[in-house]
């Protein structure tokens, strides 16, 4: 775990005092040096990068809002950092590509401080050492706001042309798969939510891995590599919106129908000691969990078996099959035992009628 939130302290140095360019220097001083293919980082006009021969570019982004996206009653600064750098590699991974190069950008309002900045960046640095990553902040943007934190970061990637996986490729027949256990990080942000609402509340033991996977979850980069260069993975998303909602991107894009099997939904047993804490149907918590960062992909039927073996072997992660796609005159169905009916999208959606994921409970 990436610090309790009651152990961090803050020396109360201000933004005011430290100026854009002091901060900026702070930042750059901060960096590790260097980095293959980096000709310039922090400090130019513009970051300016060698790619490595041969491969193509991949380009992704994503915002988080303090407030709706995070919240420091749950998560350390560190934590945030490990967590925003996670999201944005994920989808590079997603790709079958190889996270390298970041820009960050800061809105931040007069009460942040120049040592929680050093704190989030300490946590987008832990990224690289727990998950094997290689990735270099090479710039960014600073900016002041009367609003919440936001926080934005541009990830580049790198990928071999010839093995990039798309969410368009699955094809009627193809197993539905999905990389270790999902449904773990929605069951830590609602036992949290629950615990504000009612103190009293006692998060059970046995649950607690699963706030973890709320604050810092693990992208699945060496096993999207592994999943992309076997060549019998068609199809491939990774889970930040929920598996119900992904399922469908994938189906979508490929002019596909699915079918998901719920009984065979990979959950861990954190997860439903959590789930039974706070009174919510386990196959609600697998189906709707976002930030989950694990993969979903459509992979050869004959394929699996092969594939899952070779996951282990290599990563010690599941693959499970949970599923298969269909003709798209079929459409979209989730079984259930006794029951078939129309899979329905109802992970996270930006635009939906909600004040924020704060208010779920």
């Amino acid at each position: 775990m990436l610090y309790a939130p009651t152990t961090i302290r803050y020396s109360m140095t201000s933004l005011i005092s430290s100026g854009e360019f002091g901060l900026i220097r702070r930042i750059r001083n901060r960096q590790p040096s260097g980095g293959d293919g980096v000709i310039a980082g922090i400090g130019d006009d513009a970051a300016a990068v060698l790619p490595t021969p041969g491969t193509a570019l991949l380009y992704t982004t994503d915002t988080f809002v303090e407030g709706l996206d995070f919240d420091l009653d749950f998560s350390t600064w560190p934590q945030i950092g490990f967590k925003s750098m996670a999201a944005n590699a994920s989808d590079i991974a997603a790709m079958g590509g190889t996270p390298r190069y970041a820009l960050v950008t800061l809105c931040l309002p007069s009460r942040r401080t120049p040592e929680e900045v050093d704190l989030l960046y300490e946590g987008m640095h832990r990224f690289n050492e727990t998950c094997g990553a290689s990735v270099h902040i090479i710039g960014g943007d600073l900016s002041a706001t009367d609003g919440p934190t936001v926080l934005s970061i541009t990830l580049i990637g790198e990928a071999d042309p010839a093995r990039i996986v798309f969410r368009s490729g699955a094809l009627p027949g193809d197993a539905l798969c999905v990389t270790g256990d999902i449904g773990g990080s929605e069951a830590g942000l609602r036992l949290l939510l629950r615990r504000r609402k009612n103190p009293a509340f006692a998060i059970p033991d046995a649950s607690a891995e699963t706030l973890e996977k709320h604050r810092t979850p693990r992208p699945r980069l060496r096993e999207a590599n592994l999943l992309a260069a076997s060549g019998n993975v068609h199809a491939m998303i990774d889970i930040s919106d929920g598996l119900s909602s992904d399922a469908l991107h994938l189906a979508e894009n490929s002019h596909t129908g699915l079918c998901i099997e719920a009984d065979t939904l990979p959950v861990r047993t954190a997860t439903r000691v959590a789930a039974e804490a706070l009174g919510i149907p386990i196959v609600d918590l697998a189906l709707n969990s976002g930030e989950e960062f694990e993969l979903l992909c459509a992979v050869a039927p004959d394929a699996v078996s092969d594939l899952a073996a070779e996951l282990m072997a290599e990563t010690g992660v599941l693959l499970t099959r949970i599923g298969f796609f269909t003709t798209k005159d079929l459409g979209c169905l989730l079984r259930t035992p006794g029951e078939t009916r129309p899979l329905v999208a109802s992970g996270y959606e930006h635009f939906a009628f909600h004040p924020s994921p704060k208010s779920r409970s």
